[in-house]
Formats: C-alpha cells, structure tokens, sequence
C-alpha cells in the first residue's frame, strides 16, 4: 500500500487532496494545526477502512518541522507520495505589515518546504521511487505589488521544484509544481484578500475541489508543472509578450 504524506490537510486543497487519495485507497499522514479537524478526518477514513495517521503542527516554526520528519521516520512505512500544500499570503503595503507574520510566510511557504521535500526526496532516491507535489501559485510567474512577498515565495517554490524535478527525475522520483489561480479556500480570510480576490471580475475563481482534482492527476502524470484554468494559462503565456515593467504597473493597479 502506498503512502501519501499532505500538509495544510484540514482545508482548502488540502483536505480534497486528501479524500481523492482515500477515494484510492492510500495510506494517510495528515499534517495541520487545527488537531479536532484532523481527528474527525481520521476517524472517517479509518471507519471506511482507509489507514490514516495526523500530527498537529505549525510547520511556520522549524522545529515543529524538524520534530514531524523525524516522527515519520519513526513510522514502520516509508513516504511514496508528499504534498508540500500547506502555506499562507498576506496583503496589504509591504511597509505597513507585521515582520513576524511575514517572517512566519516565508518560513511555511519556503524554508519548510524546502525542508520536508530534501527530506524525504533522499528517501525516494533511496526507494527507487516518489511523488511530490509542491503547491505553488500563478503568483510564481510575475511580481505582485501588494502581495509581494507572499509571489515572491512562490516564485521560489517554483524555481526550486523545476531544478529539484531535473536532478531526481532519472531516479524515478518527480516533483510536480501545481500553480493555482485564485481559488476558494480560508486562504483570502488570512490573507484578508476576499473582496479584492474572490469579489473581483477579472480574476477567475476555482473550488478547492477543481484545483485538487488537476494536481492530483498532475501528481500521479509525473509532469513537472502544471497551471489550473485555461484563462490562467493563457494569462501566463502573455507574460513572455509583455514588457515586464508594464505589468507589474497594471498588476499593482488592480491590486490595491
């Protein structure tokens, strides 16, 4: 039976995520913060007779990180497949928001899973076999004033995934960018993104459900990235045409 490890498991992209691969009869490691979520998650997997294991942490806070890989490695299984969902954004002027949220951002949406997928991508290489998804953004692909710091790791999160895929793929272990649009989910209400995101006409909006269900077969395809929504990719297809400075300028129009 294969194993699938999934941060940010309790909602959003995560928690469908994690019901395809029970609707396919995988092993389950949930990983969030909100343990009451995770509990009930487990416990209906399990009555469903699909195995599944969680551990509450805040991977905003490298030890908390370092203590769940080393958990798992305890494990009497090893990890086939890991999903790098969890992360958050914040909007706002870069001058006027919180270091130490900020600092955390970075910390989840970059350092972590960096972390986690060297982790267990050793393992893979090991095995002779692994999956990973690592859950990027259409933000990877240009600058975005106002939520700068939040594209800017996203970016990161890409350009490492592709480079990663490059290195791992003759090992048969693959790492897979999932690049979603704006997409229903608690991340506007941290973010504090809903009316200027999910209540904008020129962004399109996906359900978590729709994201899940393209990473989940852009995952198991091996493919090294993938964009969700047709206007989405033709969106970043026009970024190679345009002079960047130009839509950086328009981008931070719409934005604030």
């Amino acid at each position: 039976m294969k194993t699938v490890l999934i941060t940010g498991a309790s909602e959003g992209i995560g928690y469908e995520l994690s019901q395809l691969f029970a609707n396919a009869h995988y092993q389950l490691i949930l990983v969030a913060r909100n343990e009451q979520k995770l509990n009930a998650m487990c416990e209906t997997y399990t009555s469903n007779g699909i195995k599944c294991t969680y551990f509450v942490a805040d991977l905003s806070i490298m030890s908390h990180v370092e203590r769940l890989a080393d958990k798992i490695d305890q494990l009497p299984f090893k990890i086939d497949y890991l999903i790098n969902n969890a992360g958050f954004g914040i909007y706002g002027n870069s001058t006027e928001l919180d270091w130490e949220k900020e600092s955390a951002m970075y910390q989840l949406n970059m350092i972590s899973l960096a972390y986690l997928t060297k982790h267990f991508s050793i393992q893979m290489t090991k095995n002779g076999f692994g999956r990973i998804l690592n859950v990027a953004s259409i933000a990877a692909f240009q600058p975005l004033p106002f939520m700068a710091g939040y594209a800017a790791s996203k970016a990161f999160v890409l350009s490492l995934s592709q480079a990663l895929n490059e290195e791992l793929k003759k090992q048969n272990v693959y790492v897979s960018t999932l690049c979603p649009g704006v997409t229903e989910s608690k991340f506007h209400n941290t973010a504090n993104t809903e009316k200027k995101l999910l209540g904008a006409s020129f962004f399109p909006v996906a359900t978590a459900q729709e994201v899940a269900q393209y990473g989940y077969k852009l995952l198991m395809s091996g493919k090294n990235i993938g964009i969700y929504g047709l206007l989405n990719r033709i969106q970043i297809g026009l970024l190679r045409f345009i002079p960047r400075a130009f839509i950086v300028k328009i981008v931070g129009i719409m934005m604030k």
